[in-house]
């Protein structure tokens, strides 16, 4: 069957939904943190904890969410996602006890499952196929923007409101964001029963790259961004050097979107892979050349921007379109139990190794992630010298 035209306004709604459901549940304790502390008596890490415990939620649930948007369609998996965020940030303005902040967090990590990229990407791709990997960078441009938008936007309603009514405004903003799925189109989609076109060893060994390398990329990243301002501080530089990262995330999608079709999965793979030893080089040098430090944070700012688009542009290139969903819910669960674990696990090795140790660390697991993308890019390579067409061709 054809897929339908995508719609010009799509990019724009959807990219707002993710705008907000970023900003209202993954970077709301960068914000809200201290007065919550302040006001519970809550400590730091009992408050991050509440994320913590959505992140692993969130990978309890992957391998179910392919079947429900099958069965119910992207556009209501979607908008339940945002409703139940936005009924989480109700519930912790009301909160008074910790059991009752970690079950919110328990209905945030359902509904940032729902709602957030992995989802959304699966619910267009399911949509639109192969036409949809150029509104996924488009959404992965206006997402990238929720931490610009909504930690100067909560900042600034701690000025004249509590945290509780901070986060009731929060859920207002989760109820616009719901609104916003509207425009997405309601079609189920059955889930494809096996691959068809391909050997059952190559299925297996890509699929077992694909979730080796979004895992260990993911580590190195949520680990490295988690724990940035200590970096920064470690060199003498101002806390303030920290907004090269997210103008290098901004950056890197912008370029990304422009190049258009030219910049195919793979080789946006193989380029953000093999940036990614150079770039850790670049800070492991900050110890002699303080202007590396600068490059660094712009630069891993940049690659962790494009890893997003990575991660949901390369099935498109490795499994069929109607596979997408159901491998992606299965094959992204060990990179989100690494999301959970990776701040905690680089706090320890900064203790234990120090800033540098702990960069020596992740330079080390970057040459492992680059041989995993060149393997990734020459097995597709090898197809085409066979004479086998691309899925995405």
């Amino acid at each position: 069957m054809k897929n339908p035209a995508l719609p010009r306004a799509l990019s724009l709604t959807t990219g707002c939904n993710q705008l907000i459901n970023w900003g209202i549940s993954f970077y709301m304790p960068g914000t809200f943190a201290r007065a919550i502390s302040a006001d519970t008596g809550w400590s730091s890490a009992q408050i991050y904890s509440g994320l913590t415990l959505a992140m692993l939620v969130m990978a309890a649930l992957s391998p179910f969410v392919a079947r429900l948007l099958a069965r119910i369609g992207g556009q209501r998996v979607v908008m339940t996602g945002s409703l139940l965020i936005a009924l989480s940030c109700l519930l912790m303005a009301y909160t008074h006890s910790l059991i009752t902040w970690y079950s919110a967090w328990v209905l945030t990590g359902i509904g940032m499952r729902l709602s957030l990229y992995d989802a959304l990407f699966a619910a267009l791709v399911n949509l639109y196929g192969q036409q949809a990997r150029r509104t996924i960078s488009r959404v992965t441009l206006a997402g990238g923007l929720a931490s610009v938008v909504f930690w100067p936007l909560g900042e600034a309603l701690l000025m004249i409101m509590n945290w509780r009514e901070a986060l009731l405004i929060y859920a207002l903003f989760g109820l616009l964001s719901a609104a916003l799925t509207l425009s997405l189109p309601n079609h189920t989609h059955p889930l494809a029963n096996k691959p068809a076109t391909r050997a059952v060893g190559e299925d297996r060994r890509n699929s077992w790259l694909y979730a080796a390398f979004i895992a260990l990329i993911t580590f190195v990243s949520n680990g490295t961004s988690t724990h940035l301002p200590e970096f920064i501080a470690s060199v003498g530089l101002p806390v303030t050097i920290g907004m090269l990262w997210g103008i290098g995330q901004t950056g890197a999608r912008f370029l990304e979107v422009v190049t258009g079709a030219g910049l195919t999965p793979l080789r946006l793979t193989l380029l953000t892979a093999l940036a990614m030893p150079v770039c850790f080089m670049l800070g492991l040098s900050s110890t002699l050349f303080l202007w590396s430090a600068a490059g660094f944070v712009l630069g891993y700012g940049a690659i962790n921007g494009l890893v997003t688009i990575v991660k949901a542009t390369l099935p498109l290139q490795l499994f069929a379109p109607e596979e997408y969903a159901r491998r992606t819910g299965v094959l992204l669960i060990p990179a989100q139990l690494m999301a959970a674990a990776s701040p905690l696990a680089y706090a320890w090795l900064n203790r234990a190794l120090g800033t540098i140790g702990a960069m020596w660390l992740s330079w080390g697991l970057t040459l492992v992630i680059a041989g995993l993308a060149v393997a990734i890019v020459k097995g597709q390579a090898s197809r085409h010298a066979e004479g086998i067409p691309a899925l995405s061709d």
